[in-house]
């Protein structure tokens, strides 16, 4: 190593002056030289990574610099840097015995120290107030870095907070970490100008999440609930512990809005439990609907740590005190026992209907009889039949197939009343003949969530999919509201009628009725003590028949279709035809397939003349946006003024917006964390040796204050300087 004699003077300005003059140009002599600045350097050692990037030319042929030795004195507040070494990061060895551990369970890291002697030492000039070079050592044992490796070095990788905001907000959109980095890579350029790699992109995630579950996940998400209460105060949740361990088992919740869609569609409930993806493999129990639109709605949900029967009864008591003891009138479900035991306890009014996409799956299963059997299955079950038309009809398609014996067969027929349309069609089901709802939440929530997530994150993604689910019903509201159907039926004066209060979904499926009354004939019409009673068949059909009941106010059709679709079907619209009856009667709409199903609900309840804050904060922000993005349009066209706009924009983002995650988590609770799932694999091999307390270094000590960080601009020039 070179070594400078002090008595000589030899200053930073003093050495290299050429090199020194380019400098000016960036820094002026006072302000990079000033014991202020260098003081700071022992307070802000990251400072340089911000600007690494714009020097990797640089040292693009040179190799990355780590801090050294240090000493500083004098008072706290009124400290002096008296000495900083700086070393090439190839400085030193790694400590012999991290290399000869016995337990080891990860592979080694390569190797980076070869002992490098390069180095530079600064001392602290007091009569001069100035830093003076007292040893340089140029020469490296190693090849140095190439220009095209130069951003890969830790100390010039960064995510900068510019660079935070963007990802955040592209993460809590559901984005895949690895599409975010490519959004990145487009937007700088290239990987090399990004300023991190994919890996610093998935810690910094990581990171983050493990800062807002830090008090534990159950805690943090329970925070999230409580955080969430205070916008919304008829949210309700509440979860149960283990006894034993003082572990949660199970929690249920759901928002104002799902309360208020139950107390407007809640006649028909569905739920499943099909989705195991948070990393403690509790399954999650979603409780759907269908709206006005025919549209799924989400009315609750629950994760549950088993299916038993007790578990479910739980989570059905804690829905029925959220829904303030309104019972449904139908429950689909996918057939579980443990399900079914606890629906007839806790909802012993609802009819239960059997998930008919389940029944033709397991059909498929266990008879291998071709498509024969499937097909007649589908049509027993779909089927309008009465009750000994079904019999009949199943009766011949079993011997037809030759399954009369068959177990499976003989049990589904045993539980008949659970999913044939015969024996359910006097019941109100809506659409719903299936648990695809749920099937359909599933796998929207799959988008958003990453496989073993905790509970915290899995309910943030959650209230994503609620957010998009609600989104398609402000759009259907307005295709209702806003437009007007084409008339095209021979009944025009009626399909208006239709029109005007059937949301637009409803309206088709109407229209389609009035169509297909064009096809139908009176067979025979009679009147007994003022009710008109009409037999009618089908044009080219005759062992098609159906009756209609008239009395002068009401309709009543054998079909049932009104009793379990809740629309009026094409027989009594072909009767209101022959009476001359151009509206449809109010007994004959249902209030919850009208446009103004939720403004009867809200106009019925007792809710205060207050605006509703969510009102007003979409308000703000359509306001926000087009402001700013006329603002951004004219500002990316504009050249050297990007980095300026994006400090100022964070500026305002600091200035106006608080983090919410800085609350979540700082509550401390009784409540554990369930018990984590190991993924799927080969399991590990079990170690017998005791394992010894570790502790993770990067290499051997040679100095006392040795360690790798970045350094700050002043400290970046000086090393270039002298290389």
């Amino acid at each position: 190593m070179e070594n400078y004699d002090e008595s000589a003077d030899v200053d930073v300005d003093s050495i290299h002056s050429s090199e020194r003059d380019s400098w000016d140009e960036e820094l002026d002599d006072e302000e990079s030289y000033s014991i202020s600045n260098m003081n700071q350097s022992s307070v802000d050692g990251d400072h340089s990574a911000d600007n690494g990037n714009d020097d990797g030319d640089a040292v693009g042929g040179n190799s990355q610099i780590r801090k050294g030795d240090s000493r500083v004195r004098g008072s706290e507040g009124n400290k002096v840097i008296k000495m900083k070494q700086f070393v090439c990061n190839k400085h030193g060895v790694r400590e012999k015995r991290h290399l000869v551990r016995i337990d080891r369970k990860l592979e080694h890291r390569r190797l980076t120290r070869t002992k490098c002697g390069a180095s530079l030492r600064v001392k602290y000039k007091a009569e001069k107030d100035r830093y003076v070079v007292s040893a340089f050592e140029e020469t490296h044992n190693h090849e140095l870095t190439p220009a095209r490796f130069v951003h890969l070095h830790p100390v010039y990788r960064k995510i900068s907070e510019v660079d935070k905001a963007q990802v955040d907000s592209l993460q809590k959109r559901g984005i895949r970490t690895c599409h975010i980095m490519g959004y990145m890579v487009a937007q700088k350029g290239g990987y090399a100008d990004v300023g991190f790699t994919k890996k610093d992109l998935y810690n910094y995630f990581d990171k983050k999440m493990r800062a807002v579950i830090k008090d534990g996940d159950v805690v943090a998400a329970l925070n999230y609930l409580n955080m969430k209460s205070s916008s919304d105060p008829m949210l309700y949740a509440e979860y149960a512990v283990d006894n034993v361990n003082g572990r949660m088992k199970t929690l249920f919740w759901a928002d104002g809005i799902s309360r208020t869609d139950y107390f407007c569609f809640g006649d028909v409930l569905a739920f499943d439990t099909t989705y195991r993806k948070n990393k403690y493999n509790y399954p999650l129990v979603v409780f759907s609907g269908c709206n006005h639109h025919s549209q799924t709605i989400i009315f609750g949900a629950a994760l549950v740590s088993d299916e038993t029967t007790e578990t479910y009864k739980w989570v059905l008591r804690c829905f029925l005190e959220c829904m303030e003891g309104k019972q449904p009138k139908a429950v689909v479900t996918d057939g579980d026992g443990a399900m079914r035991e606890a629906i007839k306890q806790i909802f012993p009014d609802a009819n239960h209907r059997l998930c008919a996409w389940h029944l033709n799956k397991n059909a498929s299963e266990n008879v291998k009889n071709g498509n024969n059997f499937l097909d007649g299955f589908s049509k027993a079950m779909y089927s309008n039949f009465t009750i000994d038309e079904f019999e009949e009809y199943w009766s011949q398609m079993i011997k037809e197939n030759g399954v009369q014996g068959h177990p499976w067969v003989v049990k589904t027929y045993e539980n008949r009343s659970l999913w044939a349309t015969a024996y359910l069609r006097d019941n109100f089901f809506g659409r719903i003949r299936t648990t695809s709802q749920c099937e359909a939440v599933n796998a929207i929530i799959k988008s958003y969530v990453r496989k073993q997530g905790c509970i915290f994150e899995f309910m943030n993604n959650f209230d994503q999919a609620l957010r998009d689910y609600r989104n398609n019903e402000l759009v259907a509201d307005f295709k209702s509201s806003s437009t007007d159907p084409v008339l095209s039926t021979q009944l025009p004066v009626i399909e208006s009628h239709a029109g005007k209060i059937y949301t637009a979904e409803l309206f088709k499926e109407v229209r389609h009725e009035i169509l297909k009354a064009g096809e139908l004939i009176v067979r025979e019409k009679s009147e007994v003590g003022g009710r008109k009673n009409y037999r009618l068949t089908k044009y080219c059909k005759d062992g098609y028949e159906r009756s209609v009941v008239y009395d002068g106010s009401t309709f009543e059709c054998s079909c049932k279709k009104f009793e379990s679709r809740g629309i009026p079907c094409s027989h009594i619209f072909y009767v209101m035809k022959e009476e001359h009856v151009d509206r449809i009667p109010n007994n004959l709409v249902l209030t919850r397939w009208t446009k103004d199903a939720k403004i009867q609900f809200l106009n019925s309840s007792n809710f205060n003349d207050n605006v509703d804050l969510n009102t007003i904060a979409e308000a703000r922000f359509g306001s926000y946006c087009t402001v700013l993005t006329e603002f951004c349009k004219e500002a990316s066209k504009k050249d050297g003024v990007y980095a300026q706009i994006m400090e100022d924009l964070m500026q305002l983002k600091k200035k106006y917006c608080s983090k919410d995650d800085d609350a979540i988590g700082t509550q401390k609770s009784a409540v554990g964390d369930p018990v984590m799932v190991k993924c799927k694999g080969a399991p590990k091999k079990k170690n017998n040796v005791a394992k010894s307390a570790r502790r993770r270094s990067n290499g051997k000590n040679t100095t006392p204050n040795s360690k790798r960080c970045s350094v700050i601009l002043i400290n970046h020039y000086l090393f270039v300087s002298f290389i």
